[in-house]
């Protein structure tokens, strides 16, 4: 029963450090590793690739069961992620395609037909799966459940570093606006709102490097 499979579920919102300290995580762990932001993303990739009204939930919903989405890794372990059958992990990470996400993941529609394919990837040994809502509703029943957070600040300047090495142009001040934004968006929808579950074990991340947030993690798994 895939029921019997451990979960642990890590939330949050955009820029906490959840993908890094899910994927280090799970590589630890040996466990499978499900990135559902990424999912989302893929969707509105797809759907701007094929001119979609992402005002449309009856175009969305049809997108979400068109749309082929694999994770693999390269040559130097970085996760990639390629969506029907192109290699979309750069254009996945822009702030344009997280807008379009959050946007898209508004609709209950949406997130019904992405619901049971997040849940498919539940396989022995272990399931990893980061998000806003692997832990109050994609996996309610977790057995491990962490809510990450960082201050908008510190969540701004990470990101501008990440997107700084790789040779995109923004700024500080400009990427605290779209994650405020975002932030009030997710907490505000009406299905499946950004917050803890009730029995996650809150974690603020800010002044905090990778490995201790890492550690911090695996403590709760195997205390």
């Amino acid at each position: 029963m895939s029921e019997n499979i451990p979960v642990l579920t890590i939330d949050g919102p955009s820029g906490a450090g959840k993908g890094t300290v899910s994927r280090i995580v799970a590589r630890r762990l040996g466990w499978h590793y499900l990135d559902s932001g990424a999912l989302y993303r893929a969707v509105g990739v797809a759907a701007s690739w094929a001119n979609l009204d992402i005002s449309d939930p009856a175009a969305l919903v049809r997108c979400t069961f068109d749309t082929e989405v694999a994770f693999r890794e390269d040559d130097l372990g970085d996760l990639r992620v390629w969506v029907n059958g192109v290699d979309a992990t750069d254009e996945l990470r822009l702030e344009t395609t997280g807008a379009v996400a959050s946007a898209i993941a508004a609709f209950p529609e949406v997130r019904s037909a992405l619901k049971e394919r997040q849940r498919a990837f539940r396989q022995a040994p272990g399931l990893v799966a980061d998000g806003r809502d692997m832990g109050t509703v994609i996996f309610s029943d977790a057995q491990y459940k962490v809510f990450l957070t960082a201050s908008a600040e510190e969540r701004a300047e990470r990101r501008y570093n990440q997107l700084k090495d790789k040779g995109v142009s923004v700024t500080i001040a400009g990427l605290l606006r779209e994650i405020l934004a975002r932030d009030a968006r997710d907490a505000q929808r009406t299905v499946a709102p950004l917050r803890p579950a009730e029995d996650a074990v809150l974690l603020d991340t800010t002044g905090l490097n990778i490995d201790q947030v890492v550690e911090r993690v695996l403590a709760l798994v195997s205390p």
